[in-house]
């Protein structure tokens, strides 16, 4: 949500650009209105080349035919930034790959390419049905996707505050998924449950944010986030409710508190790896844990001056929702950008 990744790819992609070359039940609460739409399909779900800043997004949950689970990841930007990450869930290992290229994004309808191996595009527009192939180093997937809900747009009309101004944002909460990934040389049969985002906006600010997908068992499915400060201060806070008839419900009063964390090894950075959010008018109180903590990713490590680490994963939730108990799965993504980059800093496209 924003890793999509992470935008903040884009804010460092930008930072090198500028050092560089230039100075439960919905029926009982009523929806809320909305004014009109924002995003508008399916041209909305093509590149839009007068923003500054775009970027799409996948993350899913996804089982093999013995039972074993893993999570799949992948972010492209424009900037050219990419990130694809398979996580196997049993012996909790990550296996992240960044990379800088410059990638093919169409206008008016889903078709973007990086390379000569990588292809996300729309294979029917009417039933929101997608093939995404994404290919690493040492990592791969090949996987159909097929929306089984109509489109979200987040905040109820689609444009939202993000970190520095407003931002188009639109998500498909809840992907069916099927075909193959790539892991330890091994292609492995896969299905499972994905959630897609795409947002575009003129700029980033240095502000991070603590951004959370849910899917619950009962067909609901919630994305929040808090915008965070350099100071660690709240920004602002933000959450969408799409209940199982597909009604919405959009507020910016919420809570979400983080109740305990894992600090890296490597880096010494801290993250959040059990969090709380709470709604009053839906009777919303939730607990999100990560599946486990080891999930930090490493954008820059190869560049040196530069500290560029985030920390995205699957998550499980529990809780309520409007007086049920409410299980679920998830994803998180806790960014913090860099807050100093050396004018020296090397270019990653070179």
């Amino acid at each position: 949500m924003a890793t999509k990744i992470l935008a903040v790819l884009v804010l460092v992609a930008l930072s090198f650009l500028l050092a560089l070359g230039s100075g439960c039940g919905s029926s009982e609460v009523e929806s809320q209105p909305y004014g009109p739409p924002q995003v508008h399909f399916p041209q909305d779900e093509g590149a839009h080349p007068e923003s500054g800043i775009e970027w799409w997004y996948l993350n899913s949950i996804l089982t093999d035919p013995e039972g074993r689970e893993y999570g799949a990841m992948v972010a492209y930007f424009n900037p050219g930034l990419k990130i694809l990450s398979i996580s196997d869930i049993e012996a909790e290992r990550s296996y992240p790959e960044v990379s800088f290229s410059i990638p093919y994004y169409a206008e008016g309808t889903l078709d973007l390419g990086w390379g000569e191996d990588d292809h996300w595009f729309s294979t029917d527009v009417e039933s929101l049905t997608y093939r995404l192939e994404a290919n690493g180093a040492e990592i791969g997937l090949s996987l159909d996707l097929s929306s089984l809900k109509p489109p979200l747009l987040v905040g109820g009309d689609g444009l939202i505050e993000w970190t520095d101004e407003s931002s188009y944002y639109y998500s498909l909460t809840r992907l069916q998924v099927e075909g193959q990934i790539e892991l330890s040389g091994r292609m492995i049969d896969v299905e499972g449950t994905g959630w897609m985002d795409h947002q575009w906006m003129d700029s980033l600010s240095q502000r991070g944010w603590d951004w959370f997908s849910v899917q619950l068992d009962n067909n609901t499915e919630i994305i929040f986030w808090q915008i965070v400060n350099p100071d660690e201060s709240i920004e602002s806070r933000d959450l969408t409710i799409m209940f199982s008839d597909n009604s919405i419900y959009h507020t910016q009063d919420l809570t979400i508190e983080r109740l305990d964390s894992w600090a890296s090894p490597t880096t010494g950075n801290e993250y959040g790896t059990l969090w709380r959010v709470q709604e009053e008018a839906h009777d919303l109180d939730l607990e999100i844990t990560a599946r486990y903590p080891e999930q930090e990713v490493r954008v820059l490590e190869d560049f040196e001056g530069i500290d560029f680490d985030f920390w995205e994963g699957g998550t499980t939730i529990s809780g309520h929702l409007a007086g049920e108990e409410v299980t679920g799965t998830g994803y998180a993504e806790l960014v913090r950008p860099p807050t100093d980059i050396p004018e020296d800093a090397p270019n990653p496209w070179e």
